[in-house]
């Protein structure tokens, strides 16, 4: 339903990737978990899918709900595996049961402020740019006003797409490909700093291409410059990523000696 959670059913098969990757190395000795604590964990999470349900058949099916739905049935298998293996085998297989998150739509009070953060910022930026490049431009809320016309920067065109695609990929290749945590934070934030430069560059070629051909030229160009994005994130992040591998296992050599 929401266009900028379309990539969800990917999250879910790598999902179900890095627990299948995870199964030869699982904890052969644990132990189950105090019997109180399943019990918990699982009171807690049975009333909030419960709940959310409930609401969802009822009223509609918001991003709140599925949040809250997400939730309680993270809690629900957190108590089952608990109960049946223990707290080791939890935390060998945490990373992709809280991966399912990603695509996961976030509430409304979360995400509207992340999303006019986002477009307020590329705005600014794409104005500053312009400017440095003599073409006057002016903003006002998410709007660039330029000599000839008037350019949105709207809910696609803020990045949040990009940005939320590139913390998937980050967080999926940081941890199948690194060993080190540090190393995966950092991975995460070259995605993340990425899909914003993309997202910066494609809006103000856009702006430059409204400033210089007009308004009518920016729908045959939008969706040329989006691909291009894509393909500049998705390479330069796969490249960082293989750069990272390659730096650990210098690292690695160098402790081993």
């Amino acid at each position: 339903v929401m266009v900028e959670y379309q990539y969800g059913w990917l999250v879910l098969m790598l999902s179900c990737y890095l627990v299948w990757e995870r199964l030869g190395t699982r904890p052969k000795n644990d132990s189950p978990a105090p019997f109180w604590l399943c019990v918990l964990l699982g009171a807690i999470g049975a009333p909030l899918v419960l709940v959310a349900e409930l609401v969802k058949n009822s009223m509609a099916n918001s991003p709140t709900t599925s949040f809250v739905l997400s939730v309680g049935c993270c809690l629900f298998l957190a108590a089952n595996i608990l109960y049946l293996h223990g707290p080791a085998t939890l935390r060998h297989f945490l990373f992709p049961l809280l991966f399912l998150f990603v695509a996961v739509p976030l509430p409304p009070s979360v995400w509207r402020p992340i999303l006019l953060a986002l477009k307020t910022i590329i705005t600014r930026l794409d104005v500053e740019a312009l400017n440095l490049l003599g073409i006057p431009a002016k903003a006002t809320q998410n709007v660039i006003q330029l000599p000839k016309c008037t350019v949105g920067v709207e809910d696609a065109c803020s990045g949040i797409r990009s940005l939320q695609s590139c913390i998937m990929a980050g967080l999926f290749l940081g941890n199948l490909v690194l060993k080190r945590f540090s190393l995966r934070c950092v991975t995460l934030a070259a995605g993340i700093g990425l899909a914003l430069l993309g997202n910066f560059l494609r809006s103000l070629y856009l702006a430059l291409t409204a400033a210089v051909h007009g308004p009518e030229a920016v729908q045959s160009a939008h969706d040329s410059a989006g691909w291009s994005i894509l393909v500049f994130t998705t390479a330069g992040l796969m490249l960082f990523v293989w750069w990272m591998e390659r730096l650990e296992k210098k690292v690695d050599a160098i402790v081993s000696r």
